[in-house]
């Protein structure tokens, strides 16, 4: 209890107070003067008894005012962490010195799918340089952009940090971690981080999704018309696209060779997908983010893309490949794309691998 939110009509003493002998607690004949002197011997060692028994508790109330005090205005120890997952956090830091050793906390418990060694996951995260009592310095954030690191589960070199490494094993999707890393810590990067040897590496993880594999046979193809499918040679490698002769599909046309296990991508979602394009007739291979070596992020659904994956993509499963023959009006109209070489009039044709969305 502080000062302020003191009982009305109780008086707690001071210092002074406690020696006084017309002291009287809890505003007992208040106004009134001191007490009468006891007449006798005995009712004098019965008051200094009854005085002895009111100091004592006197000083027990002001050892618990304090204590309480103490209580509420001490250095916190711990982190505080709010906000919803895969909203950006608040973080409040201790006011101590930097950990000595390494911690991982799990702030949020998912109920999504559990990672596996191999996974790619997906996270949303803070950094921070953490120097000492209550002093830190944010050093990068996804969270603004929505703009997700995809992150090796269990595999040789993974993020390049140990801890975070750690606490991505067995993680379910929809955690929140919280990992604190010593500078010491990060080995041969320590030098590079630029950070004083007695700092903290801070991490705030959100666990929102993993990449899921495109497996298994893929359907029969058995419509002449339509560009044939070959599997890769292998892993890592683009699939083949065989064009039928004759005609292009005047209409969109979709076809699911390979239908995944994942979530089913919803409108203005991100989409992280492979894949290869090609134009009808001329076989010519005009985009392919294979060839670039990773997939490629970009929003579905909101004309972020051309109308064709628009109209193809929202509700299919994540782990899917998907052939798509795209006209002219769903792919770059009359204009064409000059810079990869498309005409006005070119139907085009892409296989489709979808990794995840969210």
């Amino acid at each position: 209890m502080s000062d302020n939110e003191k009982t009305p009509g109780v008086k707690l003493p001071s210092a002074r107070d406690i020696s006084r002998t017309d002291f009287t607690p809890h505003g007992i004949n208040k106004g009134k003067g001191s007490l009468k002197r006891p007449a006798n011997k005995a009712e004098l060692r019965k008051k200094r008894i009854r005085q002895t028994g009111v100091t004592v508790l006197v000083l027990a109330i002001i050892a618990g005012v304090a204590g309480g005090a103490y209580l509420l205005t001490r250095p916190s120890e711990e982190f505080a962490i709010s906000g919803a997952f895969n909203k950006e956090p608040k973080i409040t830091f201790p006011e101590v010195e930097p950990y000595a050793a390494a911690r991982t906390e799990q702030l949020i418990k998912g109920d999504g799918a559990k990672l596996q060694s191999g996974d790619t996951a997906y996270v949303n995260f803070e950094t921070y340089q953490w120097t000492g009592a209550g002093e830190f310095e944010e050093k990068s954030s996804s969270y603004a952009e929505n703009s997700p690191t995809a992150l090796p589960v269990d595999s040789q070199g993974g993020s390049g940090f140990k801890q975070l490494d750690e606490a991505m094993k067995g993680a379910t999707i929809g955690s929140r971690y919280l990992v604190t890393m010593p500078v010491k810590d990060l080995g041969e990067t320590a030098e590079q981080t630029g950070l004083a040897k007695d700092d903290n590496v801070i991490f705030v993880v959100d666990v929102i999704t993993k990449q899921y594999p495109v497996t298994g046979e893929m359907a029969k193809q058995d419509d002449d018309k339509l560009p044939e499918v070959t599997a890769p040679a292998k892993e890592g490698e683009a699939p083949g696209i065989k064009l039928p002769d004759g005609d292009a599909p005047k209409e969109l046309t979709v076809k699911t060779l390979i239908e995944g296990t994942g979530p089913v991508v919803e409108k203005g979602q991100k989409l992280a997908a492979h894949y290869k394009g090609v134009i009808w007739g001329s076989g010519k291979e005009f985009d392919s983010s294979y060839a670039n070596g990773e997939p490629t992020t970009f929003e579905i659904g909101t004309g972020a893309v051309i109308t064709g994956w628009d109209k193809s993509l929202v509700g299919v499963k994540a782990g899917s490949r998907v052939m798509v023959v795209i006209p002219p009006a769903d792919g770059y109209g009359e204009k064409g794309n000059e810079g990869a070489g498309i005409k006005g009039d070119d139907t085009l044709v892409f296989v489709v691998d979808v990794l995840t969305s969210y």
